[in-house]
């Protein structure tokens, strides 16, 4: 999950047109800690993961979308 949570977050960023320095300096952790959050080698703490999505303008939710799934088998996700 981490890895999927990770790539989900990355591609948000960069669809907000955000550098790593950006999100990092917005949301109030290292480049380094957001890098090893994207590469999925570190879960975020709920409240990061609120206050990544509030800086990132979606639903908490959001980030836990997989992108190109059928809806049936995100459902049993």
């Amino acid at each position: 999950m981490s890895v999927l949570l990770g790539r989900r977050l990355r591609a948000l960023r960069r669809l907000k047109r955000l550098t790593q320095q950006d999100l990092a300096n917005e949301v109030g952790i290292s480049v380094s800690m957001l890098s090893t959050i994207e590469r999925g080698v570190k879960y975020p703490c709920a409240d990061l993961i609120r206050k990544i999505a509030r800086v990132l303008d979606v639903p908490q939710e959001e980030l836990f979308v997989l992108p190109d799934m059928p809806d049936v088998l995100q459902e049993r996700l």
